[in-house]
């Protein structure tokens, strides 16, 4: 009982700050339960509860540990969400053939839609806050995606046009699919060389249980090869042909439609921003593709991928003959 008082008080308060906010109740309750989970898992780590032989880099980097521990289930989440309903919808047709541009744009709608509500919700209360809290997190660049993430998903949301979604035929893709490669990401972003409590700790000779150690390094050089495979798959190519092919054609007709008038409530200026910011993403997953480009370059010719985590090219001293 007290459990579900708690998950009723959750979720009246969920629904009172969203008329405040440009987020649905759904996005807002995900976006608390996010935060309230990063404060306790942040707390727990910090306060070193634990027996010492249980210490590690977690309790050096907590806020961090607590975000990547949040991160990966809403991966899972966002991915099974996207590819059920992007590449198995019957109801569903990717290309389009038998639906036009305005009914793509404006004729479907779910304000309890998963991905849209977590890409929103979870973005500008648990993910923005924590990126500019936690030293660990701190990237520009990731700042602007996130913000970038927010404000398109809360524009396809409803929060600028009197709750009248746009776009949401896209939002499977745009907030599910394209995470895919986000999953394995969860795992060696933890193991990166800029994490240095957790690269140290993989790499130590000093570490007592060298055999677990030598499984976790095996499963992050897996994980960076599924993550470049399927970033430059899902990302890389197939993210500009979604976007360039079908996702702003369909926004500009539908805007554009001299035999229909755009739906009450929809500014005309949310179609221009929804095309601005999707070619922005895609030349930002562009730029992205182009360094894993780079770092697999330098893995297969020159056997060094070090600088992102991997193994070190070590170098061979050939002794010299003497006469």
């Amino acid at each position: 009982m007290v459990v579900d008082a708690l998950l009723n008080q959750l979720t009246d308060t969920a629904s009172f700050l969203s008329t405040f906010l440009p987020l649905t109740p759904l996005a807002t309750l995900i976006g608390i339960t996010c935060l309230i989970t990063q404060i306790y898992l942040t707390l727990l780590l910090t306060k070193r509860i634990f027996p010492r032989k249980w210490h590690g880099p977690w309790n050096d980097l907590p806020g961090f540990t607590a975000h990547q521990l949040i991160s990966l289930p809403l991966m899972c989440i966002l991915t099974y969400c996207g590819m059920k309903d992007w590449f198995f919808n019957p109801n569903k047709d990717v290309i389009g053939h038998n639906d036009t541009s305005y009914d793509r744009v404006f004729g479907t709608t779910n304000v309890n839609d998963i991905p849209l509500a977590i890409g929103s919700g979870a973005i500008l209360i648990w993910d923005t806050p924590t990126g500019l809290l936690v030293p660990a997190l701190q990237d520009p660049l990731m700042l602007f995606h996130h913000v970038g993430m927010f404000l398109v998903g809360a524009t396809m949301s409803g929060a600028f046009s009197h709750g009248k979604m746009i776009g949401y035929y896209y939002a499977s893709y745009y907030f599910g699919v394209i995470e895919i490669s986000s999953i394995p990401l969860s795992y060696v972003d933890v193991f990166h060389p800029k994490y240095k409590f957790y690269f140290e700790w993989l790499h130590s000779e000093k570490n007592a249980s060298r055999t677990m150690m030598k499984v976790l390094d095996g499963v992050n050089e897996l994980c960076r090869i599924v993550f470049a495979v399927t970033f430059l798959i899902f990302r890389g190519l197939y993210f500009p042909y979604v976007t360039f092919g079908h996702t702003i054609p369909d926004l500009w007709y539908a805007y554009n439609d001299e035999t229909k008038q755009l739906p009450d409530g929809v500014p005309m200026w949310t179609g221009y921003f929804l095309i601005g910011f999707v070619s922005l993403f895609a030349l930002l997953q562009f730029y992205w593709g182009t360094l894993i480009l780079k770092q697999i370059h330098k893995m297969v010719f020159h056997g060094d991928s070090s600088d992102v985590g991997g193994k070190k090219k070590t170098k061979k001293n050939k002794k010299k003959k003497s006469n």
